[in-house]
């Protein structure tokens, strides 16, 4: 999957995410400790699927190219 792409769907689906917390943290019965935690997941779930690609992108390379 190229790179651009990726970019745009992490786009497409963070910023929509963001400005959804951004919101409900405005409201007074939300824990912090909750969006931390939630933001935390996302990080570490962009992280995972980044390292996957890359390591798929280095896996397809011809063998000569490592």
């Amino acid at each position: 999957m190229p790179r651009p792409f990726l970019a745009v769907l992490a786009i497409t689906l963070g910023l929509p995410f963001l400005i959804l917390l951004a919101i409900i943290s405005s409201a007074s019965g939300v824990s912090a400790s909750v969006l931390t935690s939630a933001l935390g997941l996302v990080v570490m779930s962009v992280f995972l699927m980044l390292v996957v690609y890359e390591i798929k992108r280095i896996a397809d390379l011809p063998p000569d190219a490592h």
